[in-house]
């Protein structure tokens, strides 16, 4: 199942201002820079640089990443930007802890 580019953050200028014009939080293995926007649906950005790992573990977190986010879709807010990345290099990654962290992101929003 492809990653609709409607749901995507995909232009330079929209990551920059997702963390010029956001807020941040920093979690136990992810860093989530977010801010509301006009849009009518939630977007996610990932960026992951060649220091996190070898490809595959790039590719794996950009995969438990999106997979969390389509779970969670439904409890963003409408127009939500999000931008992940990743604290450190760490292997230990799993579903659940990024679903934990999405859950964070919703608390705080809402507070």
């Amino acid at each position: 199942m492809r990653f609709p580019k409607s749901l995507r953050l995909l232009k330079r200028g929209d990551f920059s201002r997702v963390h010029k014009g956001g807020k941040k939080l920093v979690g136990k293995k992810i860093i989530i820079h977010y801010r509301l926007a006009p849009s009518p649906s939630p977007k996610l950005g990932l960026t992951v640089s060649r220091k996190f790992g070898k490809a595959h573990l790039r590719n794996r977190f950009k995969r438990l990443v999106r997979e969390a986010f389509r779970e969670k879709q439904l409890d963003f807010p409408p127009g939500l930007e999000v931008n992940i990345r990743p604290k450190f290099s760490d292997s230990e990654l799993s579903l659940a802890l990024v679903k934990e962290e999405f859950d964070n992101l919703v608390k705080q929003i809402k507070s």
